[in-house]
């Protein structure tokens, strides 16, 4: 298969939207959780970090939706021409685009303090995490709304893992063993519920999509799905070293465990940079039936 210059962009941009949709929910959601464990300097840079990620993932994906107009027409006037700005709106991506963005917003309420706007924030950072599900390979077979459901509980599940990802460094960078020692232990204890309905519902959307064939490899969607989740295992490698190795050792005032949680989460970011990358290509320009 050949990818064009507009495939490219299209697949880029789209990268960028899941990372900071994801990260700008997730961010959310770890305020939530550890609002009366994190200091008062990581709560006001995790906010910042929110209101920039929102910033990103709300402009990237107006600009995505020229980039497809544009796509259409093979011309970079397309991506300003009304008549094929308004098929790409009208064929479900302007839904999708709609919701992301007063997710987005609404978690830019995070920023300020109190609970009512962390519980607006809240909302806005399920809509947005699971603005994805509006419009996609879910709608495509004939399962009802059995495999939309696996997909949005596939979706919150990431946003809480990979949201999770950039408040944690900024916390091990804060250099307070204590704090940094809860927090991760609260983390954990969430995550190995999270992470294991994400397995579950995102291994359940993949067998209804795939209508039971697992022979991945005989094509090239079912090729970048296979490199999809070995990366995915790979992440969950990392995933299971902090857990079990260095959240004890924090949990000690280990004087190199921070250190060393920084480099895996910082190696965690890396391998979620390229499971997006593969995920935007196969929900861009790849289905489940390529030959």
């Amino acid at each position: 298969m050949e990818f064009t210059g507009w495939d490219i962009a299209t697949v880029l941009a789209k990268a960028i939207i899941y990372a900071a949709t994801f990260g700008a929910a997730g961010g959310v959601f770890f305020l939530a959780y550890t609002l009366d464990l994190v200091s008062d300097v990581s709560r006001g840079q995790i906010r910042g970090l929110i209101r920039i990620l929102a910033i990103v993932g709300s402009v990237i994906s107006a600009v995505r939706i020229g980039l497809l107009a544009g796509s259409m027409d093979g011309a970079v006037a397309g991506m300003v021409d009304l008549s094929s700005v308004r098929m790409v709106l009208n064929a479900g991506e302007g839904r999708a685009t709609g919701i992301r963005v007063v997710g987005l917003v609404l978690t830019s309420l995070a920023i300020l303090p109190g609970r009512v706007s962390l519980a607006l924030a809240t909302v806005g950072a399920v809509a947005a995490a699971t603005s994805f599900a509006w419009i996609g390979h879910a709608h495509s077979v004939n399962e009802g709304l059995f495999p939309i459901v696996l997909l949005i509980l596939h979706l919150l599940c990431v946003a809480f893992w990979i949201g999770a990802l950039g408040p944690l460094l900024l916390i091990a960078r804060d250099r307070d063993p204590s704090r940094l020692a809860a927090t991760a232990a609260r983390f954990g204890h969430l995550a190995m519920v999270f992470v294991a309905l994400l397995v579950v519902a995102g291994g359940g959307f993949l067998w209804v999509l795939l209508h039971g064939e697992l022979r991945l490899w005989k094509s090239p969607y079912g090729q970048v799905l296979l490199i999809k989740l070995s990366l995915v295992a790979c992440l969950l490698g990392l995933a299971a070293f902090n857990k079990l190795r260095l959240t004890p050792q924090l949990a000690v005032k280990d004087a190199h465990a921070a250190s060393s949680l920084q480099r895996s989460i910082c190696a965690e970011m890396f391998f979620v940079g390229l499971i997006l990358a593969l995920t935007a290509t196969l929900t861009t320009t790849m289905g489940p039936d390529s030959e």
